[in-house]
């Protein structure tokens, strides 16, 4: 069965290109960044605006495939015994957890510090 290609359908509506067919050999890989997990600068703060008086510690920065981000945000739940949830390319920890997370993240492989912004 072909596959159309729709990646660029959106962007360029003037020209009229139309679609293109593909194989099921070919292949279109999305065109984001992929750092090693090393050369990723994850900030963690801790943020009480805008959530009802509640802390949360926020982890952002990381560049990569969205799976990914999936997995460690949930390590980082379980090994802390929080919940939380990822948001673009950040993820949200429930309460104060920022020196644990830092720890956390290091462990992992990820150049992750602390700031206070």
């Amino acid at each position: 069965m072909e596959k159309l290609d729709l990646s660029n359908f959106f962007l360029n509506s003037q020209e009229d290109s139309g679609f293109k067919l593909l194989s099921d050999e070919e292949v279109v890989e999305p065109k984001t960044p992929h750092l090693d997990i090393n050369a990723q600068k994850l900030l963690v703060r801790k943020e009480k605006k805008g959530r009802g008086g509640k802390t949360v510690t926020v982890v952002e920065g990381y560049q990569g495939n969205p799976q990914t981000l999936e997995a460690l945000c949930k390590k980082v739940k379980q090994q802390c015994g929080v919940g939380g949830s990822v948001e673009h390319k950040t993820f949200i920890i429930q309460g104060d957890k920022c020196d644990q997370v830092v720890k956390i993240l290091i462990k992992e492989g990820y150049n992750a510090r602390k700031t206070t912004m």
